[in-house]
């Protein structure tokens, strides 16, 4: 009698706990809908911090996509190995770019502007060593570019996410564009 007792006992307790775990984990997704819808209302990008968002992000996927290109058309192992480095590092800035647009209410596009994918397209038709100049080209100017824009970006936004990305992500971009005077 007293292990039926134990038993209904234990499955009581099992059942509250169910029932408190399921009230707990509705009231956590309820309340972190409040708080992002409210963050979302709250907070909405400026014209520059999306336009800094969509060049940013443009060429993280630029980067990434003729990257991948190189991994398998370069014909130097010097340019596969930078590379990998691109698509590392660019995949780290896409990640960290993100969230700091999440945090200023600014949107990530997903594709590339059309000027830039008739670009890539192009890339991807050569091999060889006209395959290697080209990429090598391209890193330098879209690498100057970028570099250029982090650092006017950086030194006139307010503070915040976006600002703290630029300013962070500049000399990653730096770095870049020393290793390619290496390439020979």
């Amino acid at each position: 009698m007293n292990r039926l007792i134990v038993g209904v006992a234990l499955g009581a307790l099992a059942l509250s706990a169910c029932n408190k775990s399921k009230n707990s984990d509705t009231t956590t997704v309820e309340r972190n809908v409040l708080i992002d819808n409210g963050a979302a209302a709250a907070t909405t990008a400026s014209a520059a911090d999306q336009a800094f968002v969509e060049a940013a992000a443009a060429s993280n996927m630029v980067e990434i996509e003729s990257s991948k290109l190189a991994l398998t058309k370069a014909t130097l192992p010097s340019i596969r190995t930078y590379a990998q480095m691109m698509i590392d590092d660019h995949g780290k800035a896409s990640t960290d770019l993100a969230a700091a647009a999440a945090g200023a209410g600014a949107t990530v596009p997903t594709a590339l502007p059309a000027d830039q994918q008739t670009k890539l397209d192009a890339l991807g038709k050569l091999s060889g060593a006209a395959f290697d100049k080209q990429y090598l080209a391209d890193q330098k100017a879209g690498h100057v570019a970028t570099l250029a824009k982090l650092k006017d970006y950086g030194a006139s936004a307010p503070a915040g996410g976006l600002k703290d990305f630029a300013n962070a992500t500049a000399p990653v971009v730096q770095k870049h564009l020393d290793t390619l005077e290496k390439i020979k």
